[in-house]
C-alpha cells in the first residue's frame, strides 16, 4: 500500500478519534451542546456546573479511555507478533490476570497499604512475575508460540482462580469496588490516572512505536533476523517487557478489558497488512476508539445506570473471538 494511503488513513483514523472524544463530551445526564463546548473552551466565566462537570468528570474520562485503549492495542500488537498467532493478545497469554491479581489483591487485602497512584507499579511487578513464569513453562530450546498460548490459558484459569477465592472470602464493602473494577469501568477517572497513564504510556508505548523496524524485521522469522543484525532473544525479552508495561499500566487505571488487546491489532492489521510502521499507530487509535466508545455506550445507554465498558467491549469481542476460533483454527 502507497504511503499516501497510510498517511490519509492515520490522518483520518486520527479525526475519527478526535470527533468521537467531541461528541462524548457531550453525552451525559447533564447534556452539552457543541455551542457550549465552544464558550466553555474560551472560558466567558459561563455555565460553573457545566464547566465543572467538564474538566472534573467527563474530560479525564474520555482522555483517560483513550489512553488505556492505545497501551492494550499497542500491547496486543505487540504479543500477536512474538507469538506469530492472531489469537495473542494480554488476557489470553495470562499477563492481563497476573496484573489484575495483584491490584486485586490490593484493593481487597490491603486497601489502606497501597496507595492508588502505586497500582501501576504493583500489576507491573504482577504481570512480569508471571510473564516470566510462563515463559518459563514454555521454553524448550526456544519459546513455541503454541506452548506459549497454552500456558498462557492455564495460567489465567489459576489466576482466575485465586481472584475469585479472594472476591468470594473478602470482606462485602471491599469486594463491591473491586468488581466494579474488575468489569472494566472508567467511574473512578481523574486527573491523577491520566497522568499516571499518560507517563506509563510514553515510557512503554513511544518505544514499542520506534522498533518498528525490528518487528518487521522479526516478521520474517528469527534466523533471517538474525543474519540481518538483529539480537532475537534480546528483542523480544524487551518487548515482552514493555507489553507486560503497558497491559499493568492500563489494568491498574481501568480494570480487565480483555478483547480490547484482540480486537484493535486486528482491524488495523485488515486496513495496512503486517507493516509495523503504520499498524502500531494505527491500532493504538483504533483501540483508544473501542474504550471510549465502549465507555460512551455504557453511561449513556441505560442512564443513571452505567455499564461498565468492559462489558459493552466483550459483548463486541467475544463473538469475534469465535470467529477467529473458526476461521482460523487458533494456531496460526
Amino acid at each position: 500500500m502507497s504511503g499516501r494511503y497510510n498517511r490519509l488513513l492515520l490522518g483520518f483514523s486520527a479525526l475519527a478519534l478526535t470527533g468521537l472524544a467531541v461528541f462524548a463530551l457531550t453525552l451525559g445526564s447533564y447534556p452539552l451542546r457543541m455551542a457550549d463546548l465552544a464558550l466553555l473552551a474560551a472560558d466567558d466565566g459561563g455555565d460553573t456546573m457545566a464547566a465543572s462537570i467538564l474538566a472534573d468528570i467527563r474530560l479525564p474520562r474520555i482522555l483517560l479511555a483513550v489512553l488505556c485503549g492505545m497501551a492494550m492495542a499497542l500491547s496486543g500488537v505487540v504479543l500477536q507478533t512474538l507469538t506469530r498467532n492472531p489469537l495473542a493478545a494480554p488476557g489470553l497469554v495470562g499477563v492481563e490476570a497476573g496484573a489484575g491479581l495483584t491490584v486485586l489483591v490490593a484493593m481487597i487485602l490491603w486497601p489502606t497499604g497501597l496507595p492508588v497512584v502505586f497500582y501501576p507499579l504493583a500489576a507491573l511487578l504482577g504481570g512480569v512475575a508471571v510473564a516470566l513464569v510462563i515463559a518459563g513453562l514454555a521454553w524448550r530450546q526456544g519459546i513455541s508460540a503454541l506452548r506459549l498460548l497454552l500456558v498462557g490459558v492455564g495460567m489465567t484459569a489459576i489466576l482466575a482462580a485465586f481472584s475469585d477465592l479472594l472476591i468470594t472470602y473478602g470482606r462485602i464493602e471491599r469486594v463491591e469496588s473491586a468488581l466494579l473494577w474488575l468489569s472494566g469501568s472508567l467511574h473512578r477517572a481523574d486527573w491523577s490516572q491520566v497522568r499516571s497513564q499518560a507517563l506509563w504510556l510514553l515510557a512503554a508505548g513511544v518505544p514499542v512505536l520506534l522498533l518498528y523496524r525490528q518487528f518487521n524485521l522479526f516478521q520474517l522469522g528469527e534466523a533471517v533476523a538474525g543474519s540481518r543484525g538483529l539480537d532475537t532473544w534480546r528483542f523480544q525479552i524487551v518487548a515482552l517487557f514493555f507489553s507486560v508495561m503497558l497491559t499493568a499500566s492500563a489494568v491498574a487505571n481501568v480494570g480487565t478489558m480483555s478483547f480490547v488487546g484482540l480486537l484493535a491489532p486486528h482491524a488495523a492489521r485488515l486496513l495496512v497488512g503486517e507493516r509495523q510502521g503504520v499498524l502500531l499507530p494505527l491500532a493504538a487509535m483504533i483501540g483508544a476508539g473501542i474504550v471510549l466508545l465502549g465507555d460512551t455506550v455504557g453511561r449513556t445507554a441505560v442512564a443513571p445506570l452505567q455499564i461498565p465498558a468492559g462489558m459493552v467491549v466483550a459483548i463486541i469481542g467475544a463473538p469475534y473471538v469465535l470467529f477467529l476460533l473458526s476461521r482460523k483454527g487458533g494456531t496460526t
